[in-house]
């Protein structure tokens, strides 16, 4: 008997089981049997996309920051990859499922199919190359084009510990954050430096606007002579 993919899997020919792209996400599902059990082990998934340049660093941040690891070969991403790492924020715990794209223009129907099911978007480049700081424009169209209208951003300038070979200022960087306003931070997968901080960040202003629309919801929902329990209805029985 043929296995089955597990549920938000797909089979894709010659490649095994690829995840396909991710669907917004709020609180774990509450339910019965293999569901409730799941969902033990968190109390919210939020699904980030890390978008730039190739070359930029972007594996190498989610790296520093699922596996706490740094790795000097540069390999280029092929299509879109995840890691998951569980962080507490609140008295709560976060999953966060962190999808790393390739940052090739060969790729971008591929990448661009997981920017609607993201809930936060960082957008990365390198401060050593003026050129894919002047891309990040283009990847906030992309972001304005693809993603959700409500969706969370940041902008990461990497690479942070050559700052003998620096072709972009952080003073450029904070201005272009302000322009669209968006947070931003300078880091380095290398040196480990504001790499926690910047996904800490990003899931504290999702989480932040997550209860806000809840609270938002729940403020309607009494109006209307609604219980709370009926906002999010149950994934099961």
């Amino acid at each position: 008997m043929r296995a089955q993919c597990p549920p938000g899997w797909a089979r894709r020919e010659g490649r095994g089981r690829v995840p396909s792209p991710p669907r917004a996400a709020s609180a774990a599902p509450s339910g019965c049997g293999a569901r409730a059990k799941m969902a033990k082990t968190y109390d919210y998934l939020f699904k980030l996309l890390l978008i730039g340049d190739s070359g930029v660093g972007k594996t190498c941040l989610l790296f520093r920051f699922s596996e706490d690891a740094f790795n000097t070969t540069f390999i280029s991403t092929i299509g879109i990859d995840f890691k998951i790492r569980t962080i507490e924020l609140d008295g709560k715990k976060i999953k966060l499922q962190i999808w790393d794209t390739a940052g090739q223009e060969r790729f971008r129907t591929i990448t661009t199919a997981y920017y609607r099911g993201a809930m936060g978007i960082m957008l990365v480049y390198d401060i050593t190359n003026e050129k894919s700081f002047d891309n990040i424009k283009n990847w906030i169209r992309n972001i304005e084009e693809h993603a959700s209208s409500d969706v969370e951003r940041m902008i990461l300038g990497n690479k942070c510990d050559m700052n003998e070979k620096r072709q972009v200022s952080k003073e450029k960087g904070e201005k272009l954050a302000i322009d669209y306003g968006i947070k931003f931070l300078e880091t380095s997968a290398k040196s480990s430096i504001n790499v926690e901080e910047a996904f800490f960040t990003l899931a504290r202003d999702i989480m932040t606007k997550l209860n806000r629309k809840m609270n938002d919801s729940s403020s309607s929902g009494a109006a209307q002579g609604h219980k709370a329990s009926e906002i999010i209805p149950p994934s099961c029985c």
